[in-house]
């Protein structure tokens, strides 16, 4: 399993999470256990997001160059010295596996023409616009 160092730097709100590996990667929770669990979810996300753009997902860095990186990223916020309390802490991230894989499903035959219809309306595949599908799909 990876990791990837992410900064907690407490604020008026609780914790703000900055991963320094992955800028725009970032989170908040009002308490330490809280921003913890909101930046395993935001490091998945993020992830998942960049597999689905094609982007290269760069390989976390240890903790020493982490450290670097973290307190560079927070002295170009220009909000001062670094609160008293911060620390960088690693935070597992999701195996993506993105070797596809052939699977066979059931519809009602009214249902895949229907997603066939809007797939193809959408420019798309099946599969793709299966995959986009699940990807939107938001559970609260």
């Amino acid at each position: 399993m990876s990791v990837y160092f992410a900064g907690f730097v407490p604020c008026d709100q609780g914790y703000a999470v900055f991963f320094p590996d992955l800028p725009g990667c970032n989170s908040q929770g009002e308490t330490l256990p809280e921003a913890f669990s909101m930046a395993m979810e935001a490091l998945a996300g993020h992830l998942e997001a960049m597999a689905d753009d094609g982007e290269i997902i760069p390989a976390p860095s240890g903790e020493a160059e982490a450290l670097r990186k973290f307190k560079e990223q927070f002295a170009g916020l220009d909000m001062g010295p670094m609160p008293d309390g911060s620390v960088l802490h690693p935070v597992p991230a999701p195996e993506l596996d993105t070797a596809t894989a052939k699977v066979n499903v059931s519809f009602a035959r009214y249902k895949l023409d229907m997603i066939d219809r809007k797939a193809k309306a959408a420019g798309m595949t099946r599969s793709g616009f299966l995959a986009a599908a699940a990807g939107a799909y938001a559970v609260e």
